[in-house]
């Protein structure tokens, strides 16, 4: 009781243990001499904390090594089926002939193709669909002329250009007949060009989508200023409702693409072409002239497939091969006889040259066309 408080510091020991009350100095040495292997010693603290950033380091390169392995790869691509976006409406030439296309795509691929139609916007609202899509090959488009050379022209686009997207082939050309019905007073294009300049914009003209976005009212805009004539444009949706308005009386003139629904009315002498919009002409109708021999102009008319841009390239070579085929299937070739469509095929590379040579053409017409409007 008479020593004062003894305190006893240990530097070895981690919680440096205190020893408190009156102790003898045999009890402080025996202390001294307990081996100091416990577990929390600085070297086997170190070490524990080594071993828990191993685990997490480990843990993580697992992780991203799997996502990578999971998403960013597909090798047994398609795996799902594969959505298409078809830009116009359900029966016209674009929709059937497409539906064709992806059904003898399909063989090759070993998945089936889900048609989905998102007509408006000339093919631009089916654009943004697939723009916007993940890059892995199951959000594909329909792409024409209009959605690629006319639309990014407009103000309100939703793209300015081509470079959210990647070509994938072409597979149909169409013919661009400009009817009327057969009981309409002329009988030649001459004839009605003479009636439209006698009478501003009572001519009538149907055609897919809005002036600002279709590219083949974009041309006949071009043809009408040569001719000293105003033509009236009347947007539709699409050639089932264009055909019908044209039959109906309620326009003058069919301004849009021969098709299933068109043919048998050709075949039945109920409409009169009086000119191509296209340099290629129906079979059966060399006489009639093409506005590429009267102007030297024709809309560049393709139907092909588009996805959006950043697609693998095993991705690539599986549509490449699929497409390639599909083109050369029966089946395919037969539906397209029976729609009046052209089988002309384009590969990836071909088609996305075509597509950048036709936009750099029509940048020139639609600065006139802007240059035009802006005067109204």
């Amino acid at each position: 009781m008479g020593e004062d408080v003894d305190r006893v510091y240990s530097e070895e020991n981690e919680f440096g243990a205190r020893l408190k009350g009156t102790q003898s100095r045999d009890c402080r040495e025996r202390f001294k001499m307990v081996p100091q292997k416990n577990l929390n010693s600085k070297e086997e603290r170190v070490m524990k904390k080594v071993k828990q950033i191993l685990t997490i380091i480990a843990g993580l390169w697992f992780l991203f090594h799997g996502i990578d392995l999971a998403g960013a790869k597909d090798p047994d691509y398609p795996t799902k089926p594969i959505t298409l976006y078809i830009a116009y409406s359900a029966g016209g030439t674009t929709d059937l002939g497409s539906r064709a296309f992806i059904e003898a795509a399909s063989k090759h691929l070993g998945q089936p193709f889900i048609p989905i139609n998102k007509p408006g916007g000339s093919g631009s609202l089916a654009m943004a669909q697939v723009m916007h899509a993940k890059p892995d090959g199951y959000t594909l488009s329909t792409i024409a002329g209009s959605s690629c050379c006319v639309v990014p022209f407009s103000q309100d686009a939703p793209y300015k250009d081509m470079s959210g997207f990647t070509m994938l082939a072409n597979f149909h050309s169409h013919f661009l007949p400009l009817m009327v019905r057969s009981d309409a007073p002329w009988q030649s294009w001459k004839e009605f060009l003479e009636w439209a300049r006698k009478n501003p914009r009572a001519a009538k003209i149907g055609i897919t989508g809005a002036l600002a976005t279709d590219f083949k009212g974009i041309y006949l805009w071009q043809i009408a200023k040569q001719e000293k004539v105003d033509f009236t444009f009347i947007a539709f949706k699409g050639s089932p409702e264009l055909l019908a308005a044209t039959l109906g009386g309620h326009i003058t003139m069919y301004g849009g693409a021969a098709d299933a629904s068109t043919v048998p009315y050709l075949e039945e002498k109920k409409l009169r072409v009086l000119a191509f919009a296209s340099k290629e002409k129906l079979p059966g109708y060399a006489n009639i002239p093409s506005t590429q021999e009267l102007y030297g102009l024709s809309a560049p008319i393709y139907v092909g497939v588009c996805g959006p841009k950043g697609l693998p390239g095993y991705v690539l070579k599986r549509l490449d091969d699929a497409f390639a085929k599909a083109v050369k299937d029966p089946e395919f070739i037969r539906v397209s006889d029976q729609i009046g469509a052209r089988v002309v095929y384009m590969s990836r590379e071909v088609m996305t040259n075509y597509v950048d040579k036709t936009f750099n053409e029509i940048n020139d017409i639609m600065k006139r066309f802007r240059e035009e409007e802006s005067k109204r």
